[in-house]
């Protein structure tokens, strides 16, 4: 099994990639936020999704992200 990179590697190799595309900067944390939003969105179970993100209950990951699918889902 590889090593474990650090947040520094991660992030330069988001930017070399970024520098090669016409994608906008998006940082590790975004994309951890993008990750959440798109299982929800596609259904995953919020139990799931917090288990997933290392959450402590699942009430955090509602309050961070449930919000924010409904107001994508237009429900606000």
């Amino acid at each position: 099994m590889g090593k474990k990179l650090s947040e520094y590697s991660v992030n330069k190799i988001v930017d070399s990639i970024i520098a090669k595309t016409n994608l906008h900067h998006l940082t590790t944390h975004g994309l951890r936020h993008t990750h959440a939003i798109m299982l929800l969105e596609s259904g995953a179970d919020i139990k799931f999704v917090s288990t997933r993100l290392g959450h402590a209950t699942i009430n955090m990951t509602a309050d961070v992200y449930l919000h924010i699918t409904k107001i994508r889902r237009g429900k606000h």
